[in-house]
């Protein structure tokens, strides 16, 4: 028992607290994205399509988030981020570029759900 104990502490200790996140394409990202969505999707709420992305984006934030990162670093890289300067303009630019990847993004993760679910509204 006290070996066993031991042993389980040694493990504990060796094990980093939490792993670095893995590199993924932004292919990859997506699939894990849509698999997120469409596994909970049986499980959303039927009350509404509202309901139901509420639900369903707080399930598979972390998902989400991962694409949301991958795009706007994509953005980033177009502008030469992070060893660039940027001047104003380019910063309002990159500003309204990284909105409209967002707003992009939640359009077609509600579009999904509405899809995955069979809800309208």
């Amino acid at each position: 028992m006290t070996r066993t104990l031991v042993i389980l502490s040694t493990l504990a200790l060796a094990t980093p607290l939490s792993a670095a996140p893995e590199a993924l394409t932004h292919e990859q990202a997506m699939k894990r994205m849509e698999g997120c969505l469409s596994t909970g999707a049986p499980g959303a709420p039927r009350t509404g399509l509202r309901a139901a992305i509420v639900a369903l984006r707080s399930l598979c934030a972390p998902q989400i988030h991962r694409v949301r990162d991958l795009r706007l670093a994509e953005i980033d890289a177009r502008y030469g981020l992070p060893e660039a300067r940027l001047t104003e303009a380019q910063e309002v630019e990159r500003h309204a570029a990284h909105e409209a990847a967002e707003r992009r993004l939640d359009d077609e993760v509600a579009f999904a759900i509405a899809n995955y679910t069979g809800l309208t509204q």
